[in-house]
Parts: structure tokens; C-alpha cells; sequence
């Protein structure tokens, strides 16, 4: 093997200026030795020391820590000649060594406060410490130690010039302050142990003394090094005459004292070491002897064997060999003897440092494991030394590795061989330090350490891997060097990594160096073992070529490749595209083999032939997934740089780069089941088991009752297939389903039948890697749930070894725990910030999930958390359902809104309305504003509904939105099925029902009330009969000559109804005059002009109760002003008394003042609204009632009648023909819309007021009040009409519009008048009316009054809300009159005319 180099990676690390002035002001002394070495263990820590001064610096950065300068009685300073790190009590500190003039000191240093904290005087002169014990009194940490040194509070063995060996107390219990090393306490010596320790120390500490006993007595030899080895409980001496001694710490008695093969040479360090399961109880130690203190050339090298009677393991799990059978020196090297070539004569040799890293292997944590003597996998010692030879200046440094199980493996020689170098000895490694020394000369090492937790081998090419594997030289760890300036970190790297090191520089130009190359893997190690006895001549170029690429593969030197495969990519040379066809197809046959022995290695995983899984397999298992993963990479770089490849040529390497990533995938999660001992799989049931086993009966069983639950549960309504895991697997498509149903028992169904069939989802190509993921890892949370030992390691360990992220880990947890009934802690997961945001079905199988088990709250409260998105309309029904569960009307109202198109509009509302049928909601929704699309469906969907509640709650729903006509009619059709039902319930009902409805249709002309009911009654459509005659013979014919008649054309009808209005008016009027005449103390009441305000008079709502609370007009009001709203047609100008009469505006017309000789003058529209102070003068109480009072209201109602037609010029009566000279044809045309009256309002109203005197009409809406305006300081008297018969309202019927006119001189003013007229004896007279009279506002006299029509017949977007049924207007036309309502009643009033 060939000569391994040491690379520096940082540098010198200088130390503080601080540090390098404090070591340099004691530079000039005989004693100032700068000296320092790391200390031991895991701290990184290093100490430097030069007379009094002491430094602390950090081993990583060389940052200064802590400092201190010792200080010594007579103005003498005290050298600091050993340290030794030490930690109690969670601290850290240093126990150091004091030389004084007269003695020495033993002092406790503290680098927490940077003091010293405890101080004891020593006899003699000290040359060595070690820490026996840092527990404070006994305890068990303790119990392998004598019962005297139990009692004592801290142990150090402190050794001296003169051979006297001491073990002293530290007093750790009395560290309440500080204590200098001038103020140190006086020690008391034991020669022998006494019998009352615990009062003896008692004493002691009172007086402040420590006590201390004796190991040895001084015997004349310097103690050149203590260690104290904790596995066998012995203290080890060195003496400066080469001897060493063992002394046993439980027994306080020396068990061995012997001599050095290398004579009277200092033991300069010793160091521990044990071998892997050494069935004699077998360890060793290390003893060095060096001669360096005094100058000396000779460092040599001595194992001895310490062989045991008995091993075993102690309560704190530390290993004690026990019984001490014998030792002896069994391997000896002396590196003075030419092991390693040196360029010349050695001239002095020193050693650095030596230390043992040991490795144990991890334990599954079983009690018999837990139980069991463990040794150390890897046990190796380090050694560091410095060669001064002549002619050189700078001295050569090196490292070497001792590995005592290849020394085992070596048959345990005693030494080198003949001329055998140390770096071809199979259990030595050696490294040359020379780049560390070229970066630190000219200053000298101090002391070398390797860190442990960086030492380790290479990546094996086989298994089992070739014996050059396990050499030294195949190790790998990091340094750090110190030095008197700094520290220095380095790297040494083994022969394999240097052998790679030289692939990936060689690259493509490995062709031309391809046998070389070869021999340097095989070398190396790096080469299958079945080519370990092969000769390399007797392979072609070929296949040393694909061994050297399989060590490329194997060890993750992908950088080889890659850069082979872009350089041949890149070259346009025929060569180049015959080495990547040999380089792909290489890859490809590689793969193959990888799955093959993969298969081969996961048979008795699955099929029950073996229960536990051993080492081999594991490592089996690692070497394939890292061959299928570099091989993937591999892939990839050739799908990169790929450039001249067909369609079908990148298509196959895109399959086979997919493939190899699956199996890659596949063999990392069945090694994971194997670490986790979920693999193998048993298949005999009855074998219990301690570990975690997947129980596929006790799942099946679990799940399969639950399905059953909610099939019951759903009851048609809802989707039994609603658990979350059962979405999950839905959402891998057929191919997951197949597979499960492969195995034995299978279902297609979570779960799973096996494990095996769970981790066959890996390998299938059209599933998410996640999804896998996810199933998985909801398998493990019931595997875990079931097994007695639960615990969530398993989880967070997959979570961790395949980089899932920890949001999804928890949105897998809320799924689990849904499925499993814990909706509190499952909605709390799903809720939480860090948790993964579920997908859009995935909300929705909460959803219905929890809706199906009755969880509506939870519903409830997850919609309003997570707001899930909406996107078609089944999940918009959904989100309905789940609000109106909770009773949440409004909620669903206004989700319908946002949510609904014209195209699933109707969808929607049927789902909504049978909702809320379903839950009882109907009351509520009827209580929302309906548009009219939404009121026609809310209409249909009740009609349709053969339930009986279903057409009261439409009854009910027209009434509150007016519509009294079809309320009648659906009554009267409910009346007609109630004759063939005898429940006595539903009868109930009706007479409930019919009494509200028999109010309402009192108020409602008798036309109306009997069209309904007769539109209810079922039409008897007699059934067509077919008679076959015979053909027809003619008869003869005689033609008579028809009698002439009177042809009456519409034209001479309407000039008659014209003239009799006319003889109508003249006569009313003259006999209104004789009234007033005749009438005594008739004053009449002056009329003022003025309008109300919209706010007091608001538009009538048809359907609506006129009767309004607060600051509204009461019924009563509009009562009394309904004669002068109705017969107030135009207005009338008296010359002779000079009086002017003004028809004023109301919220539905407006009329025109005409004043006294002025022409016809449009009116501005200007509406000046009546203050509230302005009061008439006349009290309300003038107006009589009785029959007095009704004479004279019938007077002024001829009057009123009388004024209904405005005069004409020179005072002649203004008829229609006046009003539209423009043509008689658009007269006549008005006129056929017109019902003219038969009787006189005079004979109507004389003929209803004998009944009931003192009741008032109280149904009215506000239309338009006549005033009369009379001379200054005149009351104004109201007209009013009080006193009349309640059930007058239910005779006066009301058509729909039939007339509508126009004036030449109001053509700027719209008017809508409403006539009311009184019904007479006959039935045939019944219905007479007026109609309405509209015209468009600010519109010209030449409007089209169809137009203006449609305009009071268009709808809001919206209905009025509704309101309480309290009253109905008997004025109010029925609910949407449509145009062939009108054309009814209009015709039924031609047919009475």
C-alpha cells in the first residue's frame, strides 16, 4: 500500500494576542517549558501552560476562554507542572498541579468563574494527577470502589517525585466559596485505611483538612504517569525505571508490578484497548516508553494482555472486568528500528499524543440485548510522534492506526516482520503529517487528537466486501494539531478515498490508463471479492473497464461518470458515441442485476421463513437502494445531455430512469420496515410477538364494522363510503385496487391484506410519491394504536427518513382520527397553522363524513374555518345542506345567491326548498325576500308537493305577499280534496285555515272571490266520441233572402253612452245647486290649496296593509278622503263668486291648477309640501254623523259628482268629445276601454247609508284630497265620509284598468284615478267601475297609454318583505292582474252594458 498523506483544511488558527502575551512573559526561566495538550472527551478544550500562567482556549476556533496566573508565598511564583480536566456537578474545570519552593499544591480550577476553588498543600513534588472519582459521597456510580473512598467527596490520585502515590480528597461538598492556592488547606495522610472515615473527615473538614490515603510509599523512583482505567477499576503507575503497576480500586492492593521489555525507560503514557468479543476476557494496554523529558532518541511501543476471570455489566451499564489473572507484554514496536523510511540518521524522536477511539454497535433495545456485555465494534489506537533526523530542518510527523481486531485477524504477531514496513502491515496504518508541519514550521507541534466521531471506512463494494477493506488504511477521520500559536485542523482520508480522488481527476482520459487504474482499486479494495483471485491479465480491457465503473457506483463517485458521459456528449468523435452505448448499457444491466438480488433478499420478508432480520440482510438491502440511487443519477445525467436521441430513443430512457427511481424508492422503505422490526411479516398468528406487528384480521374487523355503521347511518342521503382512507385509496385509481385484491383475502379495500401488498404501491408508476406516503403513513398510526406499547417514534422516524413534510404528517393524523371518531382533536389537527391544507375533495369527504354520523355542528364549524372552495353545484347543495342542518336560513340564502347562475338556478332552489321542507325551515324561508324567478319556483315546487302542508305553506306565502285572488283559489281546491278525506286532523286544519281566508275575501270584490272558487273547481272535460257515418248525400238547397236589420256600429254606441253621460251631469248639477241653496246654514268651507308630502302619503302597494304605524296616514284619514280622490277629475273656475277649486298632487297623480281667465297653462311640477304646523281651522267634530249628517255628505257628494266633468269654454260642460278634439277616432278608441255607469252615485250611496250609522269605513288607501280654498279668514272644513257599513267593503268591486284618457289641457300631468262604485239589488248590475286612469309623468298628452301600462305592470328584481296579515285594502287590485284578467272582467262589463 502506498504511502497515505495528511490534507490541512484551515489553516493556523492563531491564538488572542492576549493568550500569546501572557505564555510570553515567562519565556527566559530554566523552568518555562511551554507545555499543553486537548483534553479528553467530548470537550473541546485545550490548556497551555508556562510557569505560573495558565491558558484555556477552545480546540475548534483556538478562542481564548479563560486565564489564570497562579500565585506563591515569599514572592516565589509556582510553576504549573501537570493538568488534568476534570467535571462535577455540571461543571467544568481542571485540576492542576502547583511546584512550589517548599512543597506543591493541588488545586481545583473552576473555568466557569476562572478561580481556583478549592486548594490542598501536597508533600513533595508533583508529577502526575488523575481523577478517580467526581460523585459527591456514596452513591451507585460509586459501588465499584473501596467503602473508604466511598465516604469521600471527589477522588484524585496525585503522584509525586519521590514514588509516594496519594489519593485525596476534594471536598466538593464544601465549595460554598473560594479558596485560593496562598490559602491552602493542610492535608492529613492515612498510611492505612481507618474504621471511622465518616467521623475522621467530619473532623477534618471542621478544621479544614482533607484527608488522604496512602496507594504507595515513596520507594525512590519518580511516578512518571497515572491512568486510571474505569473498565477493569485499576489505577495504572508508571515509574521513570521502566516499571509499572496495577492497582485495584476496590481492593486498594497492587495486582501486578513489572518491568518494560524496554528497560529502565520512562513510562511516559499508557492508554486502553479492547477487542471485539474476546471470549477470554481479554483487554490491553498500551504503555509508551519515551525518553524525550531528558533528551533522549528511543520511543517504543508495548501491548500487554490483561487477561480476566469474569466480565459483566454493572446497574449504570458500565462493563467491569473483574479478577485479574495476568499480563503480560505480548507485542512490542520500536519506532527507532527503521519501520518507516526516513531520508536520513534519526537524531531525536518525541512523542505527541496517543488515544483509543472505540465505536459500539447500536443494540434494538430488547432486554436481552439490553443485558448483554457489549464490546466495541471498532477499537483503534492513535499515535502521533515528531522524527528529528540530521540535514534535515524541519522534523517529520507522523500518525499511525493500530486496529486491534486486524491485529486478531493477523493471528496476533508479536512484532513487525523482517523487513516489513509499517505501512504495509495489515493492521497498521500510517500518514505523513508534512503538509501540517510545512504550515506550521517553524513551530512545534504540541499534541494531536482525532476526533472520534469522524472516524470511519469506506463504503464496502460487495458483500461480503474484500478483505482489503477492513486494513487501516481504508479509515478516514479529521485532526487537529496544537501548537504554541494556534491549531491547525487537517484531514487524513484512506487509501480508497485517494483512489477515488484519482478516478475523479482522471475523468475521460481513465481510457488510456484503464489496466492501471485497475490494479490501484484492486489494491484499494474497491473491487468485487470475486476478482480478488482473479489475475488482471486474464481480464480484457472491457471488463476491468465495468469493474472499475461498478467501484465508481458503488463508493458514490458519480462525478467520474458524469463527467466521462458530458465530455463523450459534448465530443463529436466516433469513439465518444461508442463509449456512451457501452457506458448505458452498462447502467442498464446494472439495474437489472440490482433488482434481481433485491428479490432475491426480500423473499424471506414476506413469505414467513424467518422471524427476525439479521445484520447481512440489512447491509444487503442498504448496498442495493445505494446502487439503485447512484444508478438513477446516472440516468439523469444521460437524459441532460442527451442531444441526438429519437422520439422512441428518449422515451425508453425516460422508462428506464423511472423504473429505477421506483425500486430505488421501493427498497429504501422496505429497509426502513426493517429497521423499524415491522419486517419480517409472520404469518403464523398465533406466535405472540414483543415488537409491533401489523394485525391484518383485528383491522379488517375494524373497518369493516365501521362501513356497516355508516351505511346505516346514511340512509340514502349520504355516501356510506365516506371515511377518509377509503377517499385516499379511491384517489390511486384501479391499479392500487388490483393490487389489493392480488393476495390471499384481499379486498380491494384498506386495509391492506399484507405488507407486502402495502409496499407494492411503490412500485406502481401513477401514483404520487406523497400518496404513497400517506397511506403508509396512516398504516403505522393503526399499527402503533393496536399494539400494547404505543408510541409515535415509528411516525416521526419515517417522517424524518424520507423528508415528508410535518404538514402533511398532521393532516394524515386529522384523517385518522375522523375515521376513528375523535372529531374534537381531528378538527383541532386539520385547523392547526402548520397542517397542510387539504384538497378540494378532501374537504368535502370531511364534510360528509361528519354529516353522516350526525356530527352537523362539526360541519358546521369546519365550513366556517376552513371555507372550502366551491366549483361545481353538487358542493354547493352540499354547503346548503350542512347550513340549514344547523338552521343557519339566512346563511344558505345568501350562499344560494353568490353561487347561483341562470343555468342551475333552478337546481338550486328545488334542492333548498326540499331542504327546508325536509328540516322544518319552510316558516323561516318564507320570511326572506324573494325575487320573482325565485317566488314562480318556490310556487311550482309547493304546488307539486302532494302534502297537504306544502300548499297551506303556499297558502300562507301568498297571503303575506298579497296575492288574494290565487290564496282563494288554492283554498278552494284544498276544500275540494278535503270532501274525500275523513281525518278528522285535516279537518281541523281547514277550519283553522278558512277563517283568516274568509276575512281576507270579504274584503275583495264578489267578481273575484267567485272566479276563484270557480277556477278551482275541477274542469270536466267531457271525452271526445268518434261516431263513423256514412258519406253525406246534399239535399237540395233553397237560398231565402235574410230580412235587413239595423246595423249598430261601435261608433253610434258610444255617441248614445255620450249623450246620456251628458244629460247625467247637467241634471246632477243643476239639483247640487238647489241643495246648497236650499240647505240652511250651509256655509261652504273654504279649500286651501296645498300638497302632502311622500312621506305622509306613500305609494299603495297593491296587496299591501295601507294601515301603517308612526307618522304614517291612518285608515281612517283615507277614508274620509276617499270620495274627493275618486270624483276630483278636473278642476272648476266660478267667475261670478270668484272662488277657484285646485286639484292637488298626491304620491300617485298629480292635477293642474287652472286659474280664472287664463288660458290652458302647463303646470310646472312643482310640489311644495305642507308644513307641520299648518292645521285646518274647522275641527274634525263639525262634520256631523247620524242622518242628518249623512243628507248633507250626500249633498256634498252631488256636488262633488257634479264637479267630476270641468266645464268647458263659457261655462258648458266639458264632455270626452271636448277633451280630444283631435279626431273622434282616438275617442272612440278610449271609450271602448271605458265601462260607462247605469246608475246614479246619488241612488248608491242613498240606498247603503241605513246600515249600521256609527261604524266608519276603514280600508282605504290615500289617493287624492280636494280642498276648497274660500276667502280670508275662513275655517277650512275637510271633507270626510265616517259612519259607513263595514260590509260595504266587500261590495264595491274593483275591474281592472279599462279606461284611460287623455286631456288637451293636462297633457304635462299624470293622473290614476280610482272610481268606486257602489253595487245595486241586481246581480247582472253587480260589477260596475271606473277603472284607473294612468298617464305617464312629464310626459306629452299624446303618450301611448299601452306604454304607460306596462310600466305599472313591470317588477322589481325583488318582493316587498313580508309583512304581517293584519289588514287587506279593499282597493287593492288582485296580486300580478294579467292582461287576460283585464280582458275578462272587461268583457264580462261590455256584456252587462
Amino acid at each position: 500500500m502506498q504511502d497515505l498523506q495528511a490534507e490541512v483544511t484551515s489553516g493556523l488558527l492563531q491564538f488572542p494576542d492576549v493568550t500569546l502575551q501572557a505564555l510570553g512573559e515567562d519565556g527566559k526561566g530554566p523552568d518555562s517549558v511551554l507545555c499543553g495538550k486537548f483534553c479528553g472527551g467530548r470537550n473541546t478544550l485545550a490548556w497551555l501552560a508556562r510557569g505560573p500562567q495558565l491558558e484555556v482556549v477552545n480546540s475548534v476556533t483556538g478562542e481564548h476562554l479563560s486565564e489564570y496566573r497562579f500565585s506563591g508565598g515569599d514572592q516565589v511564583l509556582p510553576t504549573v507542572r501537570a493538568v488534568k480536566e476534570f467535571s462535577w456537578q455540571k461543571r467544568t474545570g481542571l485540576l492542576v498541579g502547583l511546584e512550589e519552593a517548599e512543597g506543591s499544591v493541588l488545586c481545583l480550577y473552576d473555568l466557569g468563574v476562572s478561580r481556583v476553588v478549592k486548594a490542598v498543600v501536597l508533600p513533595g513534588r508533583v508529577t502526575a494527577i488523575e481523577a478517580i472519582s467526581c460523585y459527591t459521597g456514596p452513591c451507585v456510580s460509586t459501588q465499584h470502589l473501596h467503602q473508604s473512598l466511598r465516604w469521600l467527596f471527589g477522588v484524585a490520585a496525585v503522584a509525586t517525585d519521590d514514588g509516594h502515590v496519594l489519593l485525596v480528597d476534594l471536598c466538593l461538598d464544601g465549595l460554598s466559596g473560594s479558596q485560593s492556592e496562598v490559602e491552602a488547606s493542610d492535608l492529613e495522610v492515612f498510611f492505612s485505611i481507618p474504621a471511622e472515615v465518616p467521623e475522621r473527615r467530619a473532623t477534618g473538614t471542621r478544621e479544614g483538612r482533607h484527608l488522604s490515603f496512602q496507594l504507595q510509599a515513596p520507594s525512590g523512583p519518580a511516578v512518571s504517569t497515572l491512568c486510571y482505567i474505569r473498565r477493569t477499576n485499576q489505577l495504572v503507575v508508571g515509574f521513570s525505571d521502566g516499571y509499572l503497576s496495577l492497582w485495584n480500586m476496590k481492593t486498594l492492593k497492587r495486582e501486578h508490578h513489572a518491568q518494560l521489555v524496554g528497560g529502565r525507560i520512562p513510562v511516559y503514557a499508557v492508554t486502553f484497548q479492547e477487542p471485539e468479543n474476546d471470549p477470554r476476557n481479554c483487554c490491553y494496554l498500551w504503555a509508551v516508553q519515551s525518553a524525550q523529558e531528558s533528551g533522549g532518541d528511543i520511543v517504543s511501543f508495548h501491548l500487554l494482555q490483561l487477561a480476566f476471570g469474569d466480565r459483566k455489566r454493572l446497574a449504570s451499564g458500565q462493563v467491569l472486568y473483574e479478577g485479574l489473572e495476568s499480563c503480560n507484554e505480548c507485542y512490542s514496536l520500536d519506532l527507532t528500528g527503521g519501520i518507516v523510511p526516513l531520508r536520513g540518521q534519526i537524531r531525536n524522536t518525541k512523542l505527541l499524543s496517543c488515544q483509543t477511539i472505540e465505536k459500539f454497535c447500536h443494540h434494538d433495545g430488547s432486554e436481552e440485548s439490553v443485558n448483554e456485555v457489549i464490546s466495541p465494534e471498532t477499537s483503534v489506537s492513535v499515535f502521533s510522534w515528531q522524527v528529528n533526523t540530521y540535514g534535515q530542518g524541519t522534523p517529520s510527523t507522523f500518525l499511525c492506526v493500530f486496529d486491534i481486531n486486524r491485529w486478531y485477524h493477523a493471528q496476533m504477531p508479536d512484532s513487525l516482520r523482517a523487513e516489513e514496513f509499517l505501512h504495509d502491515c495489515p493492521y497498521f496504518a500510517l500518514w505523513s503529517l508534512d503538509a501540517v508541519t510545512s504550515v506550521t514550521s517553524p513551530t512545534l507541534i504540541l499534541d494531536v487528537v482525532v476526533q472520534e466521531r469522524s472516524l470511519s471506512r469506506g463504503v464496502p463494494p460487495s458483500h461480503p466486501p474484500p478483505e482489503e477493506f477492513f486494513h487501516p488504511g481504508t479509515y478516514s477521520f479529521d485532526g487537529t494539531c496544537l501548537l504554541s500559536s494556534g491549531v491547525v485542523h487537517m484531514t487524513c482520508t484512506g487509501f480508497q478515498k485517494e483512489t477515488l480522488k484519482l478516478l475523479k481527476k482522471s475523468g475521460p482520459s481513465i481510457i488510456k490508463a484503464i489496466p492501471e487504474t485497475y490494479n490501484r482499486c484492486l489494491v484499494a479494495g474497491l473491487l468485487s471479492p470475486r476478482l480478488s483471485d482473479v489475475p488482471p491479465s486474464s481480464l480484457s480491457q472491457e471488463e476491468q473497464f465495468e469493474a472499475i465503473l461498478s467501484a465508481a457506483v458503488r463508493t458514490g463517485c458519480l462525478a467520474f461518470l458524469t463527467g466521462c458521459i458530458k465530455h463523450w456528449a459534448s465530443e463529436e468523435q466516433p469513439s465518444s458515441a461508442a463509449n456512451l452505448r457501452f457506458v448505458l448499457a452498462w447502467t442498464w444491466n446494472k439495474v437489472i442485476c440490482t433488482k434481481d438480488e433485491l428479490d432475491q433478499t426480500c423473499a424471506p420478508l414476506f413469505d414467513g421463513s424467518c422471524n427476525f432480520v439479521d445484520p447481512q440482510t440489512l447491509r444487503s438491502l442498504q448496498q442495493c437502494q445505494l446502487l439503485l440511487t447512484n444508478l438513477g443519477r446516472v440516468l439523469d445525467c444521460f437524459l441532460t445531455e442527451a442531444r441526438e436521441l429519437t422520439e422512441q430513443g428518449f422515451a425508453n430512457l425516460r422508462k428506464k430512469q423511472v423504473v429505477t427511481s421506483l425500486v430505488s424508492l421501493y427498497v429504501q422503505v422496505v429497509t426502513w420496515f426493517c429497521r423499524s422490526s415491522l419486517l419480517p411479516e409472520g404469518l403464523d398468528d398465533d406466535m405472540p410477538l414483543a415488537r409491533p406487528f401489523y394485525n391484518y384480521p383485528l383491522l379488517q374487523s375494524y373497518y369493516t364494522g365501521h362501513r356497516q355503521q355508516l351505511g346505516r347511518l346514511s340512509r340514502g342521503k349520504w355516501d356510506s363510503h365516506c371515511l377518509m382512507i377509503d377517499g385516499m385509496v379511491s384517489q390511486l385509481g384501479e391499479q392500487a385496487e388490483k393490487l389489493w385484491r392480488r393476495d390471499e383475502g384481499g379486498t380491494g379495500k384498506y386495509p391492506p391484506a399484507s405488507l407486502h401488498a402495502l409496499l407494492d404501491l411503490y412500485l406502481l408508476d401513477s401514483i404520487e410519491e406523497s400518496d404513497k406516503h400517506a397511506i403508509t403513513i396512516y398504516l403505522l398510526l393503526d399499527i402503533m394504536h393496536s399494539s400494547p406499547n404505543r408510541t409515535d417514534a415509528s411516525i416521526d422516524s419515517f417522517r424524518t427518513a424520507f423528508a415528508i413534510p410535518w404538514g402533511l404528517v398532521k393532516l394524515i393524523q386529522g384523517f385518522w382520527l375522523l375515521d376513528h371518531k375523535d372529531y374534537e382533536n381531528s378538527l383541532a389537527l386539520l385547523f392547526h397553522s402548520a397542517t397542510m391544507r387539504p384538497v378540494s375533495w378532501q374537504h368535502w369527504r370531511v364534510l360528509e363524513c361528519l354529516m353522516c354520523q350526525g356530527e352537523h355542528r362539526q360541519a358546521l364549524r369546519y365550513i366556517q374555518m376552513m371555507k372550502p372552495p366551491m366549483s361545481s353545484s353538487s358542493e354547493v347543495r352540499f354547503s346548503l345542506r350542512v347550513l340549514l342542518s344547523n338552521r343557519c336560513v339566512v346563511e344558505a340564502w345568501d350562499l344560494l345567491h353568490r353561487h347561483s347562475t341562470e343555468l342551475n338556478m333552478e337546481e338550486l332552489l328545488k334542492h333548498l326548498y326540499e331542504i327546508c321542507q325536509e328540516v322544518g325551515l319552510m316558516e323561516d324561508l318564507l320570511k326572506l325576500p324573494f325575487t320573482v324567478t325565485e317566488q314562480e319556483h318556490l310556487e311550482k315546487f309547493l304546488q307539486t308537493d302532494a302534502d297537504v302542508q306544502s300548499h297551506e305553506l303556499l297558502l300562507a306565502h301568498r297571503l303575506q305577499r298579497a296575492s288574494y285572488n290565487p290564496a282563494l283559489q288554492l283554498n278552494q281546491s284544498l276544500q275540494v280534496r278535503l270532501m274525500n278525506d275523513r281525518d278528522p286532523r285535516l279537518r281541523e286544519r281547514a277550519v283553522a285555515r278558512n277563517s283568516p281566508l274568509d276575512r281576507c275575501g270579504k274584503i275583495l270584490p264578489r267578481v273575484q272571490r267567485k272566479l276563484a272558487g270557480e277556477r278551482a273547481k275541477p274542469c270536466h272535460v267531457p271525452s271526445p266520441v268518434i261516431r263513423e257515418v256514412s258519406r253525406p248525400t246534399p239535399l237540395l238547397t233553397v237560398t231565402n233572402k235574410a230580412n235587413a236589420a239595423n246595423v249598430h256600429t261601435r261608433a253610434t254606441f258610444i255617441s248614445k253612452v255620450l249623450s246620456k253621460i251628458e244629460e247625467v251631469c247637467i241634471g246632477k248639477k243643476q239639483k247640487a245647486h238647489v241643495s246648497q241653496r236650499d240647505s240652511p246654514g250651509a256655509t261652504e268651507p273654504a279649500v286651501r290649496a296645498h300638497r302632502l308630502p311622500d312621506a305622509e302619503l306613500p305609494d299603495a302597494v297593491v296587496g299591501t296593509p295601507v294601515a301603517k304605524l308612526g307618522g304614517r296616514w291612518h285608515t281612517r284619514e283615507g277614508t274620509q278622503n276617499l270620495l274627493a280622490d275618486t270624483e276630483s277629475l278636473s278642476t272648476r273656475e266660478d267667475t261670478q263668486s270668484g272662488e277657484k277649486v285646485e286639484l292637488l298632487d298626491t304620491p300617485r297623480r298629480r292635477a293642474r291648477r287652472i286659474p280664472h281667465a287664463r288660458p290652458h297653462k302647463r303646470d310646472t311640477g312643482e310640489q311644495t309640501p305642507a308644513q307641520p304646523n299648518e292645521e285646518p281651522t274647522t275641527p274634525r267634530a263639525a262634520v256631523r254623523t247620524g242622518r242628518r249628517g249623512r243628507k248633507r255628505r250626500s249633498i256634498l257628494e252631488e256636488s262633488a259628482g257634479e264637479e267630476a266633468f270641468s266645464q268647458g269654454p263659457g261655462g258648458s260642460p266639458l264632455l270626452l268629445e271636448d277633451i280630444n278634439p283631435a279626431g273622434r277616432e282616438e275617442t272612440s278608441r278610449t271609450l271602448r276601454e271605458r265601462t260607462p255607469r247605469t246608475r246614479s252615485r246619488e241612488a248608491a250611496v242613498h240606498q247603503k247609508l241605513s246600515a249600521e250609522e256609527n261604524e266608519s269605513f276603514l280600508f282605504s288607501p290615500p289617493l287624492t284630497k280636494q280642498t276648497k280654498k274660500f276667502e280670508a279668514g275662513k275655517a277650512d272644513h275637510p271633507v270626510q265620509l265616517t259612519d259607513l257599513d263595514p260590509d260595504l267593503s266587500s261590495q264595491i268591486v274593483f275591474s281592472l284598468p279599462l279606461l284611460r284618457s287623455r286631456r288637451k289641457n293636462l297633457s304635462s300631468i299624470s293622473q290614476t284615478l280610482k272610481e268606486p262604485e257602489l253595487p245595486a239589488k241586481e246581480e247582472e248590475e253587480d260589477t260596475k267601475s271606473v277603472g284607473k286612469q294612468k298617464l305617464e309623468r312629464g310626459r306629452t298628452a299624446k303618450s301611448n297609454p299601452k306604454k304607460a301600462s306596462k310600466t305599472t305592470r313591470k317588477e322589481g328584481p325583488r318582493s316587498p318583505p313580508p309583512v304581517e296579515i293584519k289588514f287587506i285594502s279593499p282597493f287593492a287590485s288582485p296580486v300580478d292582474g294579467t292582461k287576460s284578467k283585464q280582458k275578462e272582467t272587461a268583457g264580462a262589463a261590455e256584456r252587462t252594458l
